[in-house]
């Protein structure tokens, strides 16, 4: 079983390895780039601080964020963001987030001043149900995803693996430029990045539960058990 790994780097790079040991072949090969964005800080300090990726986390620090000495409770939705905080030091006031529906649902209440880093665009889900409640949000945008157009031609692949409905566009791009089938096992992180996939033209779209490495293998594990059986 070869698997295309299309998600960003360093998350490709990790998962190709674990898909390895596993005796999976993969080959990475991103859909979309990221660009680190200079953007300071900004000012004051927070009640609620929710980083939306690794990325966020990674380049948070990097434009000189210190608000962690002034702040409340600090999150990262998914565990390599929750691994990037715990590399600078902050154990995560909410653990095991896995998406931002998963950040809500476990707020005890709605924090009155909350600081969203994050990349450009995205989902508004979090900072919908904190407005509403009477909660400031502060965007800040440290990155921004661009596409990119990785070399697939002639690559066998058995399975595609998205990390997100924003390179799925380009996967659909790639994938039936070269007239392959639409009936190849796509695995995508929720419901909502399926109906995307599906609008993309895919057939055999299969939800993981969660964007992590642990639920890819585990997704894959039981496609292998079915194709065998």
């Amino acid at each position: 079983m070869r698997i295309w790994v299309t998600r960003t780097e360093p998350g490709a790079e990790r998962l190709a390895a674990r898909l390895a040991v596993r005796g999976y072949a993969a080959f990475k090969a991103p859909v979309l780039d990221i660009e680190l964005a200079a953007t300071p800080p900004p000012p004051g300090c927070f009640d609620f601080v929710l980083f939306v990726s690794a990325h966020a986390v990674r380049q948070a620090f990097a434009n000189g964020w210190a608000g962690h000495r002034g702040s409340g409770v600090i999150a990262g939705i998914g565990g390599p963001a929750e691994t990037a905080l715990r590399q600078h030091g902050i154990e995560p006031g909410l653990a095991g987030l896995v998406g931002a529906l998963d950040a809500v649902a476990k707020l005890p209440s709605s924090p009155p001043r909350t600081l969203l880093v994050k990349g450009e665009g995205g989902r508004d889900v979090v900072q919908n149900w904190l407005r509403a409640r009477g909660g400031t949000v502060v965007e800040w945008d440290v990155y921004r995803r661009v596409p990119a157009t990785p070399a697939v031609h002639g690559q066998q692949v058995d399975v595609i693996v998205a990390a997100s409905g924003e390179g799925l566009p380009t996967i659909g791009r790639i994938w039936f430029a070269d007239e392959r089938s639409a009936g190849v096992p796509l695995l995508v992180p929720s419901a909502r990045v399926a109906e995307v996939a599906t609008a993309c033209g895919f057939e055999n779209v299969v939800e993981t539960g969660g964007a992590s490495d642990r639920a890819v293998l585990a997704a894959l594990a039981k496609l292998q058990e079915v194709n065998v059986g």
